[in-house]
């Protein structure tokens, strides 16, 4: 490639980090935590506690807004402003890539055992729709984030600075562990997801072809079922999609594992700032996509709204202003009434 087409690349992949850094991931913080705040709302229900799919939900709702408002922030600093106290001192390098790696871990487990509980939810077999309950459910995020907490405990102590960057040490035991970590969490667990999702669809299938006509209690538990694997599902593809970048350049570093030519340089460095930006995407949109794919999770919603004072003074419900027309109809009538007494009095 030619030296001018080599600078058009570079200055092309330098414009769009621009956009991300300076507009799309402060979007994503803003809107990522107003979105997850309303996840919290919504989940923290009495009756989004009965589901205990829904408690996953709340999970990771939970763990959104310590990534935006950690690992999301430090980006911002460091793409706006150069900002970067990891490439500074040793104990906040570790500190970072202890807790955004913990993160991102728990995150992804909460998701993963989401449809691990659809999964269980349309089985056939009654031990397994017995383990789609919220006890069983409060216990299992509890192990998740306590093994998860305690699984990254060596980025407490391994990772250091070098090449002004906190990275793991080439050539170590952590760095290996810190690979095959890297591909559980892209490959094993997306493909459990997709795994347990062709599960519940079959289930779903299954569950229909047993509804009898003059029966609709079959029909009503395959809906109470299936109410979110719609929801689950765009989450499974958001997930998978934004963390596409990360395994292709994965894939990339192992083709090319130690560039020579500019051009495979200015790739690389591209793809490691956009496999590292395009993760928030999933972190922030998350409300956006619940509301968009669930009408349950939309009613749930409007009547969170609708227990703001404020909203329900601007927008009534239709009963009530029903209620109020019924009421003004039978004054006016009863007004009248009264009038023609009077009349017949006199």
């Amino acid at each position: 490639m030619s030296d001018i087409s080599l600078v058009n690349l570079t200055n092309i992949f330098n414009e769009i980090q621009w956009y991300f850094s300076y507009i799309i991931l402060p979007i994503f913080f803003i809107l990522g935590n107003i979105g997850n705040c309303l996840n919290l709302f919504i989940f923290s229900g009495r009756s989004s506690r009965a589901n205990s799919c829904l408690l996953y939900f709340l999970s990771a709702s939970i763990i959104n807004i310590f990534i935006l408002n950690i690992g999301l922030v430090l980006r911002i600093l460091r793409g706006i402003w150069n900002i970067d106290p990891a490439v500074k001192f040793v104990w906040f390098c570790r500190c970072r890539t202890y807790l955004t790696s913990t993160f991102f871990f728990i995150y992804r487990c909460s998701i993963l055992l989401a449809c691990v509980d659809r999964m269980c939810a349309s089985s056939r077999l009654a031990w397994m729709r017995m383990k789609s309950r919220p006890q069983i459910a409060y216990r299992l995020i509890a192990i998740n984030w306590i093994l998860s907490f305690a699984y990254f405990t060596p980025a407490l102590v391994y990772p250091i600075i070098i090449y002004g960057q906190c990275l793991a040490p080439p050539g170590t035991t952590y760095s290996t562990f810190l690979t095959i970590s890297t591909v559980l969490q892209g490959l094993l667990i997306p493909l459990i997801m997709i795994v347990c999702g062709l599960i519940t669809f079959f289930h779903l299938k299954s569950m229909q072809s047993r509804v009898q006509p003059l029966n609709s209690d079959g029909q009503n538990e395959r809906k109470v079922v299936g109410k979110y694997v719609i929801m689950l599902f765009v989450q499974v593809v958001t997930d998978f999609l934004s963390n596409l970048t990360y395994e292709c350049y994965l894939i990339y570093s192992i083709i090319f594992p130690a560039p020579q030519s500019p051009l495979i340089s200015a790739i690389s460095s591209f793809l490691i700032n956009m496999s590292f930006n395009l993760p928030y995407l999933n972190y922030s949109a998350a409300f956006y996509l619940h509301t968009l794919s669930s009408p349950s999770f939309r009613r749930k919603l409007l009547r969170f709204i609708r227990r703001i004072s404020w909203f329900e003074r601007l927008i009534p419900l239709n009963n009530d202003t029903h209620n109020t027309l019924t009421v003004a109809m039978t004054a006016k009538h009863g007004r009248n009434i009264t009038a023609v007494d009077h009349r017949t009095i006199q």
